[in-house]
């Protein structure tokens, strides 16, 4: 099978992310198509150390620390997450101590699955889902089945020694949730996807709480809003599970905070970890970094050690783009994928607290079925200046004048169509340039910095040594 072939295959499944219609009839959540797959894989999942986390925002970066500080440990790891910023590859991950091999020169990670490994995947379950096709009794297979499986499946051919799985959506009936986990963790939970999880938070609260499957399950509890504190709380106690919770038990203090980074002070159950440089910025990774090290405290009881310096080694390495994400300096281009009103608003404190003095030239894209009254309100406070775009997705709201003129009242505003315009129109911009709204916008935004803008920067790759004051660039992974 040639990469090409692989693709075409892939694309021939139902993918909810990329379908029009925010609410398909044909996207049924349950857990029966993947759970036969599986079982014709013969159970991968079953054979794997997992570490599971769930929740409405955070969760990606809080996978991808997690598993940073576990390589750094010394650990084989394999990271699960979705969704890609440039290509489908990016959601398995095998990080190690050393890479074996390179990947392509636009590969954001060097350690995803590659073409080859892909394609070979794909050769040896094929087989598995014609058969699973032809009995057609669960129903067709989604994109995301599909990958979680092929996920499972290339996890236990690498024999790695901790799997760090990202739930897609929800919980209960997300495809991640046919597979048995050692440590449930959840972030900070707010309405979202409210369609299919529920309309109000202590509903969404359960559906993200059905990750914690039984008595043998560790637990770290983000900060909740006391509904949904109330329903993991009761979820762990029909299983006499006594969770990890951030605030009570692990105390997260920032101690200064700068465009590449952070600098904060964790006091643990077990010990403290003073002056902790973290690579991510905002406050809300502070939080996500605290959850972490209740994943840790929850492995030593487990009889799994990290050593602190594999922490401090792993929180300054992580690399987590697309999540305020400096891109250039001159002029100051920052990414974030902020996508409902909870992140905006994290995204709005971390840009008046970071840069206090700045004005800032937002390049907006947002998903028809998003809140966009909600994610507009909590931007105005920092936008300047507003550029609405449409990223290249089926789903891409398209901004009309009139609705500019109420969501940023009193704001000079504009509407232009793709988003290679959209930055070519504020390229010689003296303000923060600002690029957010969706996974989406920040994707196609990103590619097109990498190819003409970028690489007349100097200092592509900012280093985990440097000031936390300095704007330093990333674009590639480590």
């Amino acid at each position: 099978m040639t990469f090409l072939e692989a693709q075409e295959y892939i694309s021939s499944f139902f993918n909810f992310e990329l379908s029009p219609d925010p609410y398909p009839d044909r996207c049924v959540f349950k857990l029966d198509r993947v759970r036969c797959l599986l079982d014709l894989l013969g159970n991968p999942q079953d054979r794997l150390k997992i570490i599971h986390v769930a929740g409405s925002k955070g969760k990606g970066s809080t996978c991808a620390l997690t598993a940073s500080v576990l390589r750094a440990a010394g650990y084989k790891v394999g990271l699960y997450t979705s969704p890609h910023l440039n290509h489908y590859r990016e959601r398995i991950r095998v990080l190690e101590s050393s890479l074996a091999r390179g990947g392509n020169e636009d590969d954001i990670f060097p350690d995803m699955i590659s073409e080859r490994e892909l394609c070979a995947m794909l050769e040896e379950v094929k087989p598995r889902i014609a058969r699973l096709r032809q009995e057609s009794t669960p129903g067709e297979l989604s994109f995301f089945e599909l990958f979680t499986a092929l996920a499972f499946y290339y996890f236990r051919y690498k024999q790695v020694d901790w799997v760090v799985l990202e739930t897609g959506m929800g919980g209960r009936l997300d495809a991640t949730n046919a597979a048995p986990s050692k440590i449930c963790a959840i972030t900070p939970i707010s309405l979202e996807h409210t369609q299919y999880l529920g309309d109000t938070i202590a509903q969404i609260a359960g559906e993200k709480a059905a990750i914690i499957k039984g008595p043998c399950s560790k637990v770290v509890l983000a900060p909740q809003e006391p509904a949904a504190q109330e329903v993991f709380r009761e979820r762990c106690a029909r299983f006499s599970i006594r969770p990890i919770e951030i605030g009570r038990d692990i105390r997260c203090e920032i101690l200064r905070e700068g465009p590449s980074g952070q600098m904060v002070r964790v006091a643990g159950t077990k010990q403290p970890y003073r002056d902790l440089e973290l690579s991510l910025a905002g406050r809300h990774q502070a939080v996500n970094a605290a959850v972490v090290l209740g994943i840790v405290e929850a492995l030593a009881e487990m009889g799994c050690v990290v050593s602190q310096e594999a922490v401090y080694t792993g929180l300054r390495e992580a690399f987590w783009p697309g999540r305020l994400e400096t891109v250039s300096k001159d002029p100051l281009i920052i990414l974030d994928c902020a996508h409902n009103r909870s992140s905006a608003r994290n995204l709005a404190e971390s840009i008046v607290r970071i840069f206090p003095y700045k004005n800032v030239t937002l390049v907006l894209g947002v998903s028809e079925d998003k809140d966009r009254a909600g994610i507009c309100g909590e931007l105005n406070r920092v936008a300047g200046r507003v550029i609405a775009t449409k990223a290249d997705h089926p789903r891409a709201h398209e901004f009309s004048r009139e609705e500019l003129n109420v969501l940023f009242a009193g704001k000079p505003s504009t509407c232009l169509s793709g988003v290679e315009e959209a930055l070519a129109s504020v390229a010689d911009s003296p303000d923060i340039i600002l690029i957010t709204g969706s996974v989406f916008l920040v994707s196609e935004a990103r590619r097109y910095l990498n190819k003409k803008v970028i690489c007349q920067f100097q200092g592509i790759r900012g280093s985990g040594n440097q000031e936390l004051g300095d704007p330093g660039i990333r674009i590639s992974g480590r």
